[in-house]
């Protein structure tokens, strides 16, 4: 027997979301109370106990002893009412039209026709076997027909995490799939949660993959676009394509903690291409407009950046858009420290170090770093050369030390 209610409508009905008009849930142990108004019409579900609907949508197939259900639906001015109870193993059915009971008869079976489907798709009571007999007696595209009939964001999402748990879906039924997503959840909690499940349970990559970033374009929230590309950042297909829907919807974000998660996976990722993550750097040093972010993001990438010329001309570029001298400083020393450099690499770091404005940072940085750099001539003509910037005395005098003992 269907429990009235899936297993966690409970714990998040509180937050569901309308696109038009308005809804409401309500549940408490065995009843549920829902209500939903579209510019269409207004529908009252009220329920008791274990109910069994008709995945047809037919009516009710089966109640517990004393369990009922009650739909009110309303179009223009005429409410219409059909109660289903539970008596002696039998369902008892009653239909009222205004308030007033009438006969069972071909308009009662009329109402019931049109309202189950309603039921079932808003409530997403019984939705496990709902999708698998849509899937079965009218296919991929009735089912994704049925989801475009939805007006709760809760129901939507549940009706297409059980598409995607049920079945492979092909490339056209996807694209369908996510532009409802995009389109008709208004939600950022259910759109940001359906997105994240449908891809652990498609791995999509190719047009798939740029289709379901693309439906994250809708979500108005930092918060929940960066959460969304966390979670696929480590797993994401290895394409030019599957980057530039990444970025795409990263630049949507405007809070600096935000984008500086959001692209966390990528300047971190071992087995991305190096034209990946300096990419995920390079958007970082012109979207990042917090010193402090900036600088955290790029200390997480020094590791990264390795042997690879690219990634240090990428690091230093973004990071001589950190204003702090403080926070510049650390960045360099974080490559310095973490990275592999090439010669090519630490005259890129050594030339970035001459936009620091402090002398005493701008000296930290070359005593710090003056240990790791190779013993070669261009090398250390670019350390005194940055050196030369530096205007106190004390600060000169140190950094020159620093070389003194490293000197060929």
């Amino acid at each position: 027997m269907n429990y009235i209610i899936l297993v966690g409508i409970a714990l998040f009905l509180f937050a569901t979301a309308m696109r038009d008009g308005a809804m409401g849930w309500h549940f408490d142990g065995g009843s549920m109370n829902f209500r939903i108004s579209t510019g269409d019409y207004t529908l009252g579900v009220r329920g008791e106990g274990q109910i069994d609907l008709a995945v047809d949508g037919s009516g009710v197939a089966a109640l517990d002893e004393g369990g009922s259900l009650d739909v009110r639906m309303t179009r223009g001015r005429t409410e219409r009412r059909v109660r289903f109870q539970g008596v002696n193993g039998a369902v008892e059915q009653q239909f009222f039209v205004g308030g007033d009971e009438q006969p069972w008869g071909p308009d009662a079976d009329a109402f019931v026709t049109e309202v189950m489907p309603v039921v079932l798709r808003e409530t997403a009571i019984s939705a496990e076997q709902r999708v698998a007999w849509l899937i079965e007696n009218r296919g991929h595209e009735g089912l994704l027909d049925d989801i475009s009939l939805i007006n709760s964001d809760f129901a939507q999402r549940v009706y297409t995490v059980q598409f995607a748990t049920t079945a492979t879906i092909a490339d056209a039924d996807f694209q369908r799939l996510m532009g409802l997503a995009a389109d008709r959840m208004g939600s950022d909690f259910d759109l940001r949660t359906t997105l994240t499940e449908v891809h652990d349970l498609e791995m999509p990559t190719g047009d798939q993959f740029v289709a379901l970033l693309a439906a994250g374009k809708s979500l108005g929230s930092d918060f929940d676009a960066r959460t969304l590309l966390e979670h696929v950042g480590p797993r994401m297909p290895s394409t030019p394509e599957a980057a530039a829907a990444y970025f795409g919807l990263a630049g949507t974000i405007g809070s600096d903690f935000d984008i500086r998660l959001a692209l966390q996976p990528l300047v971190t990722k071992a087995d991305g291409s190096d034209d990946l993550v300096a990419g995920a750097i390079a958007m970082a040093g012109t979207e990042i407009g917090s010193d402090f972010d900036l600088r955290a993001l790029l200390t997480e990438a020094a590791p990264r950046v390795g042997a690879s010329d690219t990634l240090a001309r990428a690091y230093t570029t973004a990071a001589r858009g950190i204003g702090s001298d403080f926070d510049l400083r650390e960045a360099l020393t974080a490559l310095g420290d973490g990275a592999n450099l090439t010669p090519a690499g630490w005259r890129l770091l050594l030339e970035s170090a001459r936009s620091i404005g402090s002398d005493f940072d701008c000296a930290t940085l070359l005593v710090a770093v003056a240990p790791r750099l190779p013993r070669d001539a261009d090398i250390l003509a670019a350390y005194r050369e940055t050196v030369a910037k530096i205007g106190s005395d004390l600060d000169r005098d140190r950094a020159n030390a620093a070389l003194v003992e490293i000197a060929l």
